[in-house]
């Protein structure tokens, strides 16, 4: 009797708890149309219509949270250079609102136990993000005279792309996620190559804000070369291995034309860190993939040379003859030179916290001084991310904002050994993304990134590092090991690491 007592009562909650659900759902439906209508007899329909585009897409995020970073990579690239008007306003909505909700939605999910996600512990990474943030926010406050301005400027480039990799971090992608961003770097490839090439064949196709450097340089829908290259190597590579774990020869021969296309683009860009870059990734596809890669090569390389040859090409090839031999180009290669000498006087001036983040081109003309047959007439603006930021920020801030690359490749190298050899998520999968990683090191150091897709794509790879790291810890309690055991660990993986 009992039992059946407890059943009952058991069943009575349930079926009250309907009951006020369906209330609370009836109550805040009366609530949202009043809203709604108001908004429409004011002319505010944009705010209606985003208000009701909110209630499936927030179901949807908490169903499938990952399908939020999906929709930021498809749409962001052709958001970032924009007249303003609708298209800000999108831009404020997806990259200023989506990744905050979809951080949300993982949180609140996990703690309220909305789904059986369970968070993974944070450790020394988050914390230097945390400090990076805290100390740039205090060089903003003290040392910026557009305070307002500059806030925003580092909530887009740095506070969301952290966001993004807290995104990837908490909701562990799996397998069957990974398997969904192969689609999406797929159509940005598609959608990238289109437009870069329609730039030198036929700019009077794109909106004027897409041709920032039409005839010197590709950058997609980007406004930045950097960007542009960078984005393409982190699809073309992610599709390269695609190809290697596709048993389906047609679709392994349409992977690899992606990869080409990728590649040529990458050369379309015209940028020689970019050029560099790219050829470090090909041999780390070739260190990990040698049989793969060779047969790739043979093929494709006589195809690439019957391009190059073709008389279509020959204002391309003079063009990056020119990037290469030129005395324009080596006098605008040796022309950096006082701004990175620049740099490297206001560190010494300011070694500890800098000059004040985003201060550079205000103060690095006092600094500049003729390097040889090089003068400092022209001013340049910043060609290197990390001189700038140990300028800006000193060398706080480069350590704290270097901490979590610095500490994943520890990691990554400490449980080398751990990570299988076979399927679709192995070990190889690990150095492709680190091969993402050098990519952006690489070009970095030819250029000042300020677009917040590179920014957001450093952290998402990043993100997916750690996650792939972690999956294949023995246990959560590792990450908390001593850094010195840890670092023991790592040399010793190093000295005989090996790609399977």
């Amino acid at each position: 009797m009992t039992l059946i007592h407890s059943f009952t009562h058991s069943r009575v909650r349930k079926e009250k708890s309907n009951i006020y659900g369906i209330l609370g759902l009836i109550f805040i439906g009366m609530g949202l149309s009043v809203v709604i209508a108001y908004l429409v007899v004011d002319e505010s329909w944009q705010i209606a219509l985003g208000i009701i585009l909110a209630i499936p897409v927030g179901l949807l995020l908490n169903r499938y949270p990952f399908v939020g970073l999906m929709v930021w990579l498809i749409l962001m690239p052709f958001l970032v250079e924009t007249n303003g008007g609708v298209l800000r306003k999108a831009y404020s909505l997806i990259h200023r609102v989506l990744p905050l909700a979809m951080l949300g939605f993982v949180v609140t999910g996990s703690l309220l136990r909305i789904n059986k996600h369970k968070l993974p512990k944070l450790g020394w990474p988050e914390v230097g993000m945390l400090g990076y943030i805290l100390v740039s926010v205090l060089s903003i406050l003290y040392l910026n005279d557009d305070i307002k301005a500059t806030l925003i400027h580092y909530y887009d480039r740095v506070v969301i792309p952290m966001c993004l990799y807290l995104f990837v971090r908490l909701s562990q992608p799996g397998e069957k996620e990974l398997r969904w961003l192969l689609p999406v770097v797929i159509f940005i490839v598609i959608t990238q190559t289109i437009i870069g090439l329609l730039s030198w064949m036929a700019p009077q196709f794109l909106p004027s804000y897409w041709l920032g450097r039409v005839g010197t340089r590709t950058e997609g829908s980007f406004g930045a070369y950097s960007v542009f290259t960078s984005t393409l190597a982190f699809c073309g590579l992610f599709i390269a291995y695609a190809a290697v774990n596709e048993k389906l020869k047609f679709m392994q021969i349409w992977y690899l034309f992606l990869l080409s296309l990728a590649l040529f683009m990458i050369f379309l860009s015209f940028s020689r860190g970019s050029w560099l870059a790219a050829i470090l990734i090909m041999f780390g596809l070739i260190y990990i993939y040698p049989k793969f890669m060779l047969r790739y090569l043979i093929f494709i390389l006589p195809i690439v040379m019957l391009v190059l040859s073709a008389g279509f090409m020959s204002d391309y090839r003079s063009w990056a003859s020119q990037r290469f031999y030129s005395e324009g180009s080596r006098e605008a290669a040796g022309s950096r030179l006082p701004i990175y000498y620049a740099s490297y006087q206001m560190f010494k001036t300011k070694p500890l916290f800098g000059w004040g983040y985003n201060n550079f081109d205000r103060y690095d003309r006092q600094f500049q001084t003729a390097i040889g047959e090089f003068s400092a007439q022209k001013d340049h603006a910043s060609h290197n991310v990390y001189l700038t930021l140990i300028a800006e920020q000193g060398i706080t801030g480069l350590l704290l904002f270097t901490l979590p690359l610095l500490w994943w490749l520890v990691q990554t190298l400490s449980v080398w050994g751990k990570f299988p050899q076979h399927g679709f998520v192995n070990r190889n999968l690990i150095f492709i993304f680190w091969l993402v990683m050098l990519f952006h090191v690489v070009v970095n150091n030819f250029s000042n990134m300020r677009v917040v897709f590179g920014l957001g794509m450093w952290w998402i790879t990043l993100g997916l590092i750690a996650c792939t790291a972690n999956s294949f810890q023995t246990s959560r309690s590792s990450l908390n090991r001593p850094i010195s055991k840890m670092s023991s660990n790592a040399v010793k993986n190093f000295k005989d690491f090996r790609i399977g």
